[in-house]
């Protein structure tokens, strides 16, 4: 059953990022750094109205989960309100994989996005999640750029 995250479960959810991160190669040798800032950052937003994750467990351990950032832009001919949701940190421990959790994840995020207003929700997807985000009605679109600040 996919459920809340709560300050309980933060260990967990790091950890699970850890493994995405590894898993998509973009671990840098910096491993600790990463791992204290992500513990961090769910801390902090665990309970944010602005944020939202979902989780799923077996026997009691996090084994799936997706997260959601909420944020009003300024209104568009498609989006009078403006509020949008992406979603991020979607991954699946390795060995249950192929169960549905992901989709399960997934739908709870949507359906909590539209019992809060949102008129767009919009993600970056790995290959191997592409599939996943089609089949629930997530169309490609190729439009986004983005500029990284480089490190002092």
């Amino acid at each position: 059953m996919v459920e809340k995250a709560l300050l309980e479960d933060v260990q967990d959810l790091v950890n699970l990022r850890m493994l995405l991160m590894k898993e998509l190669g973009e671990l840098n040798g910096s491993e600790e750094l990463f791992r204290k800032a992500t513990e961090e950052y769910f801390t902090a937003n665990i309970n944010s109205p602005n944020n939202y994750t979902a989780i799923l467990k077996v026997d009691g351990k996090v084994v799936s989960s997706g997260s959601i950032v909420f944020f009003i832009r300024p209104p568009s001919p498609s989006n009078l309100q403006g509020k949008e949701a992406y979603v991020m940190n979607m991954y699946t421990a390795f060995d249950h994989r192929k169960h549905g959790y992901s989709s399960a994840i997934l739908k709870h995020l949507m359906q909590y996005c539209q019992k809060s207003g949102v008129n767009r929700i919009w993600l970056n997807a790995s290959s191997a999640g592409k599939s996943l985000y089609q089949k629930h009605g997530f169309i490609e679109c190729e439009s986004e750029m983005e500029y990284v600040f480089e490190k002092n």
